[in-house]
């Protein structure tokens, strides 16, 4: 009898075909040349997702995360854009010219960007940060945004910053330096100062324009399906209590929140990469509902 599975011969390909192709950009916004790389299927298009990142170096530890749902994104036939911010990433611009309101327009344009591209109805994907400047951009009555899409979203932008402000204070610490409060360099940013946390320069026009945000101030919540993603620990964890007490009384008034909680690392955290299949396969899975 003939064999049914012949070895492969020497020409043949090794791997399985590609789904995804990569695309690096140079966009100009606004008077900004910003890097994004857009992940297209190689097949049939059925939706465009634009990312939206975290702030500092939480963006470069979600990259290869970030990066490989893209490409499951693009597999299921979902066009895929991965914004570097003005002043981040391979964008030109500095840290410190970091700006609330000039990330927002040039998301802004990036979105509108995708949609001439795709023709396809438009998911914004924010992580944590990232997530505020989402909500906050579907907002805008001249973009059509079909459904919002979080990692771990930050609620409340002052409250993330004292906890951000409190990375400088630390290192003052360890280096037995001059010790400050998160008052007293928020009094500094607010002089017109950049100073660097943890690394980076931050500028007191963005630290303001990030105080400024909170989640249950943006109407896209009610208006748009919000498809809300917790990491955590165990199984047996829900929702945080701040994320409850947000999405509880929208939902009672009809807003299309699903929110779930996964298994998985805490990617925003890690020094380096771990896999995260849960959150990815969970992430798809909620994608593909179209309700």
């Amino acid at each position: 009898m003939a064999d049914m599975n012949p070895p492969p011969t020497r020409n043949a390909p090794r791997t399985a075909p590609r789904t995804s192709t990569p695309q690096p950009q140079f966009l100009d916004f606004n008077g900004r040349r910003l890097f994004a790389l857009h992940i297209t299927p190689t097949g049939p298009c059925s939706g465009a997702v634009l990312y939206l990142p975290p702030f500092a170096e939480e963006m470069n530890r979600c990259r290869a995360q970030v990066a490989s749902q893209a490409r499951a994104f693009a597999a299921a036939g979902l066009s895929c854009l991965l914004l570097d911010p003005h002043g981040t990433g391979e964008s030109d611009g500095e840290v410190a010219d970091g700006d609330w309101q000039h990330w927002l327009d040039d998301a802004a344009a990036a979105a509108h960007w995708l949609i001439q591209q795709t023709g396809q109805p438009l998911t914004l994907w924010g992580v944590r940060t990232g997530a505020l400047l989402a909500a906050e951009l579907a907002c805008r009555t001249d973009l059509d945004v079909h459904r919002l899409l979080f990692w771990q979203p930050v609620i409340d932008g002052k409250l993330f910053l004292n906890q951000y402000l409190r990375l400088r204070i630390a290192s003052q610490m360890v280096r037995d330096t001059e010790r400050e409060t998160t008052e007293t360099i928020r009094k500094r940013l607010s002089a017109g100062e950049a100073l660097e946390v943890a690394g980076y320069a931050l500028s007191g026009r963005l630290a303001d324009g990030l105080a400024a945000r909170r989640m249950g101030d943006f109407a896209s919540l009610a208006r748009h399906r919000v498809d809300w993603i917790e990491m955590v620990s165990g199984p047996e964890q829900t929702l945080s209590i701040p994320s409850r007490r947000l999405i509880e009384p929208l939902c009672a008034q009809g807003a299309r929140i699903v929110g779930s909680t996964v298994v998985s690392p805490l990617i925003w955290q890690l020094h380096h990469r771990e896999d995260a299949p849960a959150l990815q396969s969970m992430t798809l899975a909620l994608m593909g509902d179209r309700r």
